[in-house]
């Protein structure tokens, strides 16, 4: 791997865990906030790890297809575009689900 690939997926790791920061906060505050800055900085953070997403080489995605990069791209060019209103609800189990899994992926291919 290449420098920039390894500072991507170091920044992808580093997002991650900002993710579990506002997830340690809980489900009240997230969806409490009657401005929802909670929710702008998920998908802040979820823009951000579809960009770092997209710097990577075409060599390490290919070599780890197990990785839904073209998902976590999609989704970053879906809030960063507003194609339609942003489902704060979604961005949680975004949260919840899919983050620490990108993390998990993102750290064994770190690892090697």
């Amino acid at each position: 791997m290449n420098m920039r690939d390894d500072a991507a997926l170091t920044e992808i790791v580093r997002l991650c865990g900002v993710g579990a920061n506002l997830v340690a906060r809980g489900d009240e505050w997230y969806l409490g906030d009657p401005d929802n800055v909670p929710g702008l900085a998920a998908e802040s953070l979820i823009i951000k790890i579809g960009e770092n997403v997209a710097r990577l080489s075409d060599a390490t995605t290919a070599r780890h297809p197990e990785v839904p990069w073209s998902l976590i791209k999609r989704m970053r060019d879906r809030l960063a575009h507003h194609c339609e209103g942003t489902d704060y609800g979604a961005l949680w189990d975004t949260l919840i689900v899919d983050l620490p899994v990108i993390s998990g992926y993102i750290q064994s291919l770190s690892a090697e």
